[in-house]
């Protein structure tokens, strides 16, 4: 299952946080991640906040995926706050989607 969040940041950029849940093969738990892409002003799509041209790029890539999804989020201008909230709409969603 997907959810997608969108936030308005304060300097005018748009992020978006990607949530996707995964259940487990014996159906007791869900395993969650999280992926964040921003878009500027000025772009036409969203893009992940570290790319080719940014001073951290190569660093990025000798970062295990976890440690390298972290990085992301902190570049992307997001707070902790809004990614609290993401999750929290998607366990909604989730939850609901189970019940149902």
């Amino acid at each position: 299952m997907k959810h997608e969040k969108v936030f308005v940041l304060e300097m005018g950029r748009l992020a978006k946080v990607i949530t996707r849940g995964k259940l487990a093969a014996d159906l007791s738990k869900v395993t969650i991640e999280t992926e964040v892409l921003i878009k500027d002003t000025k772009d036409e799509d969203f893009h992940p906040p570290i790319q080719l041209s940014h001073p951290k790029y190569w660093k990025l890539k000798r970062l295990t995926a976890e440690q390298a999804r972290i990085l992301q989020f902190q570049y992307s201008g997001l707070t902790d706050k809004h990614l609290r909230k993401s999750i929290k709409e998607f366990e909604k969603t989730f939850n609901q989607e189970v019940v149902s």
